[in-house]
């Protein structure tokens, strides 16, 4: 219980690093699933019209090679979409511009300063909206 609290206390830097906390939409009686589908692509949202939530994928680590079983619409995302040009829109709002960052980056943590240097957005403005008292579409510091 002390190490909760004290997480609770912590206040995030520039340096502090961010991930996508995919527990959150269950805790918090949000679709996930609707969400990701947002932000496929436009060939893969007719592909993945009929998903099946919880479909799992392997995902291969190209740095350790370790085999990880993954949402396949995350997977898709991850390597696909991702890269597709107009993905990180300039206009879109910075949460759903974070959110795509972290998906883009296989929901691997970054700081503020990293996603702002990908962005290019303001990595202070980055820092101020993620760490109040509001975690938006379960983006959260990555604090152990």
């Amino acid at each position: 219980m002390e190490s909760s609290r004290a997480r609770l206390l912590v206040r995030p830097s520039l340096d502090t690093k961010f991930h996508i906390d995919f527990a959150w939409w269950d805790r918090n009686d949000q679709d996930l699933q609707i969400y990701l589908r947002s932000h496929l692509c436009s060939d893969h949202q007719v592909a993945y019209e009929d998903w099946q939530a919880g479909h799992l994928v392997d995902r291969v680590d190209a740095e350790t090679g370790e085999v990880t079983r993954v949402d396949g619409l995350l997977e898709i995302l991850a390597s696909h979409c991702s890269r597709q040009p107009g993905f990180l829109a300039p206009d879109a709002s910075l949460i759903n511009a974070v959110f795509r960052v972290l998906l883009a980056n296989a929901n691997v943590p970054l700081s503020a300063l990293e996603i702002a240097d990908r962005l290019h957005r303001s990595a202070p403005t980055i820092l101020r909206t993620l760490s109040g008292p509001q975690f938006y579409k379960g983006i959260r510091p990555d604090i152990q």
